[in-house]
């Protein structure tokens, strides 16, 4: 069948007169097995006018339930519904006639009860048929027409079945579904909707796939383990079967799921964990009523803070960034998102920049800041130091004086693992921003709480390894890692994002408050992950190619220092460093030759002012050591 036709749909007149037909033929039907098969040609000439009057009520029921306008191809229940509602109805009008009818009439002598029993089962049987038949013929028509995709869907329960039906409906993408793959005892072995339901083990699902030729496998549970989800990756990869997850149905377009609404499955998925967080009332009273600043808004973490806090209730939330079409952006999202009336001030601004700052905090007054607008590239600051020092230390020591200032409540600094015992400059001037930040804590007569919160990299975020692999992955390799042995942290952007706003709620002055990240995981294994889940293979496929650690990177990340003793916090998530007992009686001093060697842009300088405030500064891997060991 030509693929111009498969993909039209057939005019609605041309189902309306084959119901026509088919209601005819069976009410001409009954009235023959109701005479025994005995009908002559006087018999046939009386009962034309009966035929006429089916067909007035079959136009009288068909104006109330029109069945006639549904996509045959797409039935299901609902239609099968109205067929029975619409035969009811025409029984019920002929039931009508018959009681009223006088016993001389042509209805009264030709048309007996019997028939309109037989009418009314006979068009629910030929209507349902008719449109069961045309939706089969139909889908072997489409299977045949083209390449069909063969999958199974994991996850028996209301969302597999619906997207059963969605993926079988996809004219352009032809999608056989050959069964279900559950872990649940009371379903293996079972049918469903004519589909088996099979055990979800290792060797033998991998047997199963394998021998029904499967290339797509889609995902209908909602909050699969991820456990389960590595697992399920680690038996299709090598299969060359495409994993799919199914969204949600509280995330289904006007409640209904379509195909396009499908994602594949990537390594965020295989990394994410469960979320435990504060319930949003409890945070609702941090932030109810309350003016917020964000610096660095239009940036991975300080954009989802925005867009996180849209979900509280709030005075206003002023957006401060350089990027002028990243807070353009930004802007219509919040304010065009869920059509909602949020009060929100742009301003396009440089927190180096004095004047600039002291006129938002004075026209705004804000009560809560969000600081998370920082250089965060590693090996470009270590090109550029006086950059990464001028706006991660002078720039967030400008910010916090502000609030100090004008008694803002609460100061937030989003800081990073790379500030404890810091090999790079990145680290050091994030370090160095914790500690004066701390030190404004202990200022005599503080109405701001000064919180500092630090995790690790971030998924998703502008430069981070992942984006770097997928796009390594997408010009066919190779993918560069700097060491086998290599591990970091991660977390995903709306985690991070979260769990600053709860630190924003349990955090007290002074604290650094350190986020659960979980295990630490092998570059190396993260990138061979990726690059299955592109349907690839490591190695054969993408050929992994290892450099050398850049200058200033570690090869794994530590979490708190030493001289950090970490409590428990009321969130279980989030631990808390007390603050130590270090202290540098030069610091300001070091502080203000720092900021005179950054202005200056003097590079090679600054780094051995940092290693003067912060001793566990470990420059080495980038500096030369006999001249470190003669200017210190």
């Amino acid at each position: 069948m030509p693929k111009r036709l498969l993909n039209k749909f057939a005019p609605r007149w041309i189902i309306f007169c084959c119901d026509l037909l088919l209601i005819t033929g069976i009410f001409l039907f009954a009235y023959v097995l109701v005479r025994h098969f005995l009908v002559d040609l006087p018999h046939v000439m009386n009962f034309v006018p009966v035929l006429l009057i089916n067909t007035g009520i079959y136009l009288l029921c068909i104006f109330v339930f029109p069945i006639y306008k549904g996509i045959i191809r797409y039935s299901e229940i609902n239609d099968i519904i109205r067929i029975v509602k619409f035969a009811v109805l025409q029984f019920a009008l002929w039931l009508g006639l018959y009681l009223t009818a006088p016993a001389s009439s042509t209805i009264a002598q030709t048309v007996p009860l019997s028939i309109l029993f037989i009418n009314l089962f006979g068009v629910i049987f030929a209507l349902v048929s008719f449109r069961l038949l045309v939706k089969e013929v139909y889908f072997k028509a489409v299977a045949k027409g083209g390449v069909t995709n063969r999958a199974f869907i994991y996850g028996a329960g209301a969302m597999g079945q619906v997207a059963k039906k969605v993926l079988e409906q996809d004219i352009k993408n032809p999608t056989v579904v050959l069964g279900y793959i559950d872990d649940s005892p009371a379903k293996i072995g079972k049918n469903l909707a004519g589909l088996p339901i099979y055990n979800a083990t290792g060797e033998k699902l991998a047997s199963l796939l394998q021998e029904k030729e499967v290339n797509q496998l889609y995902i209908g549970i909602d909050k699969l383990s991820v456990e389960k989800k590595i697992a399920i990756t680690d038996i299709c990869a090598p299969l060359n079967i495409r994993i799919n997850m199914i969204p949600h149905a509280n995330q289904w377009r006007g409640g209904l799921f379509q195909k396009n609404q499908v994602k594949e499955l990537n390594i965020e998925d295989l990394l994410e964990r469960e979320e435990i967080h504060l319930p949003d009332d409890i945070l609702q009273g941090t932030y109810e009523e309350e003016t917020i600043l964000v610096t660095g808004a239009a940036g991975s973490i300080g954009s989802e803070i925005c867009r996180q806090l849209t979900k509280l209730r709030f005075r206003r939330m002023i957006l401060v960034d350089q990027s002028e079409s990243g807070l353009f952006d930004l802007e219509y999202e919040l304010k065009h998102k869920d059509k909602k009336n949020v009060s929100l001030n742009i301003e396009i601004a440089s927190i180096r920049d004095k004047a600039r700052m002291k006129k938002i905090f004075s026209t705004y007054k804000p009560d809560i800041v969000f600081h998370a607008a920082a250089y965060k590239h590693v090996p470009l600051m270590e090109v550029f130091p006086c950059e990464a020092i001028l706006t991660n230390i002078f720039g967030t020591r400008l910010i916090a004086e502000l609030s100090l200032y004008h008694n803002v409540k609460k100061f937030v600094l989003i800081s990073t693992d790379k500030a404890v015992n810091p090999t790079n400059i990145m680290g050091a001037t994030k370090r160095i921003s914790e500690m004066y930040v701390q030190a404004l804590s202990d200022h005599e007569n503080s109405k701001t709480e000064f919180i500092v919160t630090r995790f690790g990299n971030v998924l998703g975020s502008a430069g981070s390894v992942v984006a770097t692999f997928k796009k390594q992955i997408s010009e066919g390799g190779p993918i560069t890692i700097t060491h086998p042995d290599i591990t970091r942290y991660f977390m995903t952007i709306p985690e991070a994002s979260r769990l600053v706003l709860e630190a924003g709620k349990i955090g007290k002055s002074g604290d650094i408050l350190l986020f659960d990240m979980g295990k630490p995981v092998k570059i190396i294994d993260l990138a061979k992950r990726m690059i299955q889940l592109a349907g690839l293979r490591p190695i054969e496929d993408i050929a992994i190619l290892q450099t050398q650690l850049r200058p200033g990177e570690k090869m794994y990340e530590e979490l708190f220092k030493d001289s950090e003793e970490f409590v428990e916090t009321d969130h279980p998530r989030i631990l808390k460093a007390k603050k130590s007992n270090e202290s540098n009686t030069e610091f300001t001093n070091l502080m203000d030759d720092l900021e005179k060697e950054a202005l200056a842009h003097n590079n090679e300088m600054v780094p051995f002012i940092l290693r003067k405030m912060m001793p566990e500064f470990n420059p080495y891997l980038y500096l030369n050591k006999a001249a470190l060991t003669t200017n210190m």
